[in-house]
């Protein structure tokens, strides 16, 4: 491991990891053989609510505001120092290469159930109608959904591309949303952001 690591010996390893520049959950995992995936280590998870990622018990976990991951994703988990496992979207630019870096990078898998929502980003295209914004907004609220960012830009004087960041709770949520918007007389294009 300590070549994978490119570290000269134990106490290089031992200082990258008190310096925080390695997460020692992540050494002892790949010691104990575990470097694929994340494994369930309790049943039970250590605090009262579950997490949206198997086995993260006790890890910072942080989803990637790049490309915006949400449960049914393929995922992978960037090793940070300071900011714990950082969870792209396997697709996201940001973790291409990761084969070429084993040793920052982690096989991560959604939980089954989980107590969070998740945001994700949609860029639509409307006609520039008035009330079109207004309409749009209240279609995703009827979903269930809450916006929590929209900005507008002109494409001519008659097409607007609407980029809305939403609340969602999975992939079969935002489909839904996204064909709710889709039978709006005025949305010509909708899409989800890939990066």
């Amino acid at each position: 491991m300590l070549t994978d690591l490119k570290l000269d010996s134990v106490d290089d390893l031992l200082a990258d990891i008190g310096l925080g520049e390695l997460m020692s959950i992540v050494i002892a995992r790949r010691l104990l053989g575990d470097t694929d995936e994340l494994t369930q280590t309790s049943s039970v998870p250590t605090t009262g609510k579950k997490l949206p990622i198997r086995g993260a018990e006790g890890i910072l976990l942080t989803f990637a505001n790049c490309c915006h991951p949400i449960p049914d994703d393929h995922i992978i988990a960037h090793v940070s120092p300071g900011r714990g496992l950082v969870v792209h979207r396997e697709t996201c630019p940001n973790v291409r290469g990761h084969q070429k870096e084993p040793d920052k990078y982690m096989a991560v898998e959604w939980s089954d159930d989980f107590e969070q929502e998740f945001t994700a980003e949609l860029k639509v295209d409307l006609q520039n109608h008035q009330g079109a914004l207004a309409e749009l907004t209240n279609v995703i609220a009827k979903t269930g959904s809450n916006i929590h960012g929209i900005s507008t830009e002109e494409r001519d004087g008659r097409l607007y591309t609407v980029t809305v960041l939403l609340t969602t709770k999975d992939r079969v949520h935002l489909a839904g949303i996204m064909k709710r918007i889709r039978v709006m007389p005025h949305a010509l294009r909708v899409r989800r952001r890939k990066n």
